[in-house]
């Protein structure tokens, strides 16, 4: 009996040290997602005092390098989806038939809509900067990117009650028809769709759903294209977003298209997929100039935005400087916002040129 409490002692020990003993033959485990961690701990603070939180520093520090600390997230996050049907992740909202969703859209899923005031404001914010942009001889187009439960509920958990019809982006349109502002309307257009446009572990659109999104847009700008019809030859596949969050040691992708024609633009600076800040592209056979601020939607989509430009700069801030209009010499410039930032637009910071100051 003594033998098997020793054995269970041992067993426990060992298993609660080997991460922490890990990181001295295996180093530091790899950052999660998007994680920013805490790379360094000091016991004494920039003025030479005793730091007093050390502790909980040091704590937190090795909470986020101990070795196999992805392995064993993702062990923990499997036993509660598969014995609960519940996410351990605070982002991470379990659906049907392997679906996931990012909670960060649940207001807007549930109908918890701004004021009106706040909803007259968002639209006075846009319709200034198209002003704006119109007094220095370009057009203005906002769009709205769908948070993905808004157009593919079906696979939510039922417990959560569904009111996306009071929702940001449905009681702002009449804001933005009574100030005249340019708007592309995308929740129409993919619900007239049957298949589905977006991934099953990701929070955003496929590269198909993209390329309808640029066709309506290039729409607007009075330019006519067809990317949706393709054609499209399959990819190496896609790892979700949300799926690297909630299991970052798995392996599973899901099934990806490719736009088979390709690009003809090329870049003055690394992209790095999509994520770099500011993207500036140029294309010969191009025409016109497009400045566009965009979210991580614009990953796949700038690539087709790109393509009939003869110059593109894509940005990805929440601080709108105007005067980069002229400064880029844009005769189109396209505002692109997901729908869960909608908010942001009540307080947003909004640079207007010299001019118009």
């Amino acid at each position: 009996k003594k033998a098997l409490y020793f054995l269970y002692i041992a067993l426990f020990l060992t298993i609660s040290l080997l991460p922490t003993l890990g990181m001295a033959v295996f180093g530091k485990s790899e950052s999660l997602a998007n994680e920013v961690r805490t790379e360094e701990v000091s016991p004494f603070l920039d003025d030479g005092s005793f730091n007093r939180t050390v502790l909980k520093e040091y704590a937190k520090y090795f909470s986020e390098h101990i070795a196999f600390r992805k392995q064993l997230v993702t062990a923990w996050d499997k036993l509660n989806a598969a014995f609960f049907r519940t996410s351990a992740q605070e982002k991470i909202i379990l659906g049907s038939d392997g679906w996931l969703y990012f909670s960060p859209t649940l207001d807007d899923f549930m109908g918890r809509s701004l004021s009106n005031d706040e909803l007259e404001r968002c639209a006075q914010t846009l319709a200034a900067m198209q002003q704006a942009c119109e007094k220095q001889g370009a057009t203005f187009v906002f769009t709205i990117a769908p948070n993905k439960n808004s157009l593919y509920a079906e696979h939510m958990p039922s417990w959560i009650p569904a009111g996306h019809d009071s929702a940001n982006a449905v009681k702002l349109r009449p804001y933005l028809e009574r100030y005249g502002v340019n708007y592309v309307d995308l929740f129409a257009l993919y619900a007239d769709r049957e298949e589905t446009l977006y991934y099953r572990t990701d929070s955003h659109w496929t590269d198909r759903g993209a390329a309808l999104a640029a066709d309506a847009l290039y729409a607007a700008f009075g330019i006519d294209t067809d990317y949706f019809s393709g054609p499209f030859s399959q990819g190496d596949g896609h790892r979700g977003d949300l799926y690297n969050m909630i299991y970052p040691a798995g392996t599973e992708k899901e099934p990806s298209e490719e736009y088979a024609p390709g690009f003809s633009f090329v870049t003055k600076r690394n992209p790095n997929g999509g994520e770099a800040n500011r993207i500036e592209a140029s294309n010969e056979q191009g025409s016109g100039r497009l400045l566009c601020w965009r979210d991580s939607f614009g990953n796949s989509l700038y690539p087709y935005l790109a393509d009939r430009f003869e110059s593109a700069m894509f940005v990805k801030s929440s601080d709108y400087d105007l005067s980069l209009i002229r400064r880029s010499g844009a005769d189109v410039v396209l505002f692109e916002l997901v729908e869960r930032e909608l908010p942001t637009l009540t307080d947003a910071s909004v640079l207007l040129p010299d001019e118009e100051r």
